[in-house]
């Protein structure tokens, strides 16, 4: 693989006696979509400020195409940066706003006027240029912030909850926006989210962040389907958790249910978390298979979320419930209805399972 566009070593930031971040290292390569996410005070806007040199590390290094920047104030810096808040100039035209940071390296009148032109027509607001941010909505502001983000031809851009105060469907709608206009571009981008869906759609990687450290670093698909941690399973979409205990190798159990299940490297009799995705969870009336396990349960709520059922199932004699999303179909061809008898099928390869002692 290429060099990295950005690395960071070991980066350490300290507010008095709090740790917001500890021994943080990274690599964002050239042209990459990278999010942080995590939950509120994980950290990901401090490790963000610290790369745009807001907040000054404590300690570690930054180094941005092969120069370290790690204590380069941030007008010394390579990027561009959009904020939750907008930040545009509320008494500068659409067209000035964007104009703003070229203007301010005193880039020549016509260059700046292509440029603003370009940035406009870029991102579809060419018809706006002599608005003002309070004519404009939400969702076309956040368009004038990325355009004159972007006026520089900035090495990096730096994305700060961009979408946070924007309505559902606005939201949406400008994720593809931006991820499209990303590509288009081919510019390093880093964005700090904690909205789950906006990173798995948009991200190339996602930095799963909790207590100041990276929890897991991978692609969208890693993430989701293979979770390093409880933290990021629980976290990263819906997931069930079904309390047990191994057993011979390759099993667990629970009350009266054996559980096929990979159980390498860990002892006989140690507490653990099944966890399985809603999605993988198996109802109906079909026998085992020889690498999957099946239980009684008895189905206490169907939920209907529009392109599929959610069933809420209590298992056996142990009393732990699990959620199984099915297709309308599968409700009608098994007949389920709250107070049916199922059988709920864990197919071994789509279980995670998690130590309690780690």
């Amino acid at each position: 693989m290429s060099e990295a566009f950005l690395k960071i070593e070991n980066l350490t930031k300290n507010f008095g006696q709090f740790t917001a971040l500890r021994k943080i290292s990274l690599e964002v390569f050239e042209g990459e979509f990278v999010c942080f996410l995590g939950p509120s005070g994980c950290g990901k806007t401090t490790l963000l400020r610290a790369i745009a040199g807001l907040d000054i590390q404590t300690q570690g290094s930054i180094a941005q195409a092969g120069a370290d920047i790690s204590v380069l104030p941030p007008s010394e810096r390579d990027f561009g940066i959009v904020f939750q808040s907008y930040a545009l100039f509320p008494n500068l035209s659409v067209e000035k706003n964007v104009a703003y940071g070229l203007e301010s390296r005193r880039a020549h009148r016509d260059e700046v006027s292509q440029r603003v032109t370009e940035l406009l027509a870029l991102v579809d607001l060419a018809d706006q240029a002599k608005k003002y941010p309070a004519q404009l909505s939400g969702g076309q502001q956040q368009r004038v912030a990325l355009a004159r983000a972007l006026a520089t031809s900035p090495g990096l851009l730096l994305l700060d909850e961009p979408l946070s105060a924007l309505d559902a469907k606005v939201r949406a709608h400008l994720r593809m926006e931006i991820k499209e206009l990303q590509r288009r571009l081919a510019v390093t981008t880093i964005m700090v989210t904690h909205d789950q869906e906006e990173a798995l759609t948009m991200a190339d990687r996602i930095v799963v962040m909790n207590h100041g450290v990276i929890e897991q670093i991978g692609t969208p698909q890693e993430i989701y389907a293979s979770p390093a941690s409880q933290f990021v399973a629980d976290f990263i979409g819906t997931m069930n958790f079904i309390s047990a205990r191994t057993a011979s190798a390759g099993k667990c159990v629970l009350e009266d249910l054996e559980i096929a299940v990979d159980t390498s490297g860990l002892e006989a009799g140690q507490p653990v978390q099944l966890a399985i995705r809603p999605e993988d969870v198996q109802l109906g009336a079909n026998d085992a298979l020889e690498d999957q396990s099946q239980a009684r349960g008895t189905i206490e709520s169907l939920e209907y979320l529009g392109a599929f059922v959610r069933a809420t199932v209590k298992l056996g004699q142990s009393g732990a419930t699990v959620q199984a999303d099915l297709s309308t179909g599968d409700i009608d061809q098994f007949a389920l209805e709250p107070q049916s008898s199922v059988a709920v099928t864990f197919p071994a390869e789509k279980i995670r399972l998690y130590s309690l002692d780690a």
